[in-house]
């Protein structure tokens, strides 16, 4: 059993929700599903139901509560160009405290695609029916692409260097 209230008096409790959300954006059919990271504040107090005044003041559970960082997904393909809050590495969102005053707001991660190998003659000019390779992600560092990548073979052509990174 709760504590007995005055006649004409009813406890009340109150709740807002605030969201992070995590929204990647960039990767095509390969971007990562939104992250959605409520949390909820409950004010309490009684209230006076005759005069519609509160006999307590509203009181806030929480000042605020923390949500948890995420680490950003490898996707081979893409890096990762930009997150626009919420990181000091700008690659994965850090945990953050969110605070009953706050409203919802959203953490944006960037991913662009990764350029081509681009097999070229030797005025600069791209080789006709040569492949061009994807550079992989480096997965050391979702923010670049591996290095030192071989250069495809081109029949009837010699390289001038083995590797390339861009």
């Amino acid at each position: 059993k709760g504590p007995k209230y005055p006649a004409g008096t009813d406890p009340k409790s109150l709740t807002k929700t605030i969201t992070r959300t995590i929204h990647y954006t960039g990767a095509g059919d390969k971007t990562p599903k939104d992250i959605q990271q409520p949390v909820t504040f409950t004010q309490s107090g009684v209230l006076d139901k005759v005069t519609g005044q509160w006999i307590t003041p509203l009181k806030w559970s929480a000042t605020s509560q923390d949500v948890a960082s995420e680490k950003t997904p490898f996707i081979n393909g893409y890096h990762v160009t930009n997150v626009d809050r919420d990181s000091q590495d700008k690659v994965n969102v850090d945990g953050a405290t969110i605070k009953n005053t706050d409203n919802n707001y959203t953490v944006t991660v960037t991913y662009a695609a990764n350029g081509k190998i681009i097999p070229v003659d030797p005025n600069g000019n791209p080789i006709p029916n040569a492949p061009t390779p994807q550079y992989p992600t480096d997965p050391t560092d979702i923010t670049k692409v591996t290095p030192n990548e071989p250069v495809p073979n081109v029949p009837g052509w010699t390289p001038d260097q083995p590797t390339v990174t861009p």
